[in-house]
């Protein structure tokens, strides 16, 4: 996976993101920023879950699960 046009502090932050192994995980991260940088943690984090469905769907046809994780994401906002 491969999320481009991020700066140094952003790469920093995925890696931190990346070694999160769940939401709870995820939303701990968030918490122990600095409050500047919390937005910033969540957009990424979306980001890195958008790249993910990206690597799932081999074709256009082949899109039942992504669908299904973007359905999940509609309903929690």
């Amino acid at each position: 996976m491969e999320i481009q046009g991020v700066n140094q502090r952003q790469q920093e932050l995925l890696n931190e993101i990346w070694a999160c192994d769940s939401e709870d995980d995820i939303n701990e991260l968030v918490e122990a920023v600095e409050p500047e940088y919390r937005q910033e943690v969540l957009l990424l984090a979306e980001c890195v879950f958008l790249a993910h469905l990206d690597d799932l769907v081999l074709s256009e046809t082949d899109c039942a699960e992504a669908r299904s994780e973007l359905a999940a994401l509609r309903m929690k906002l």
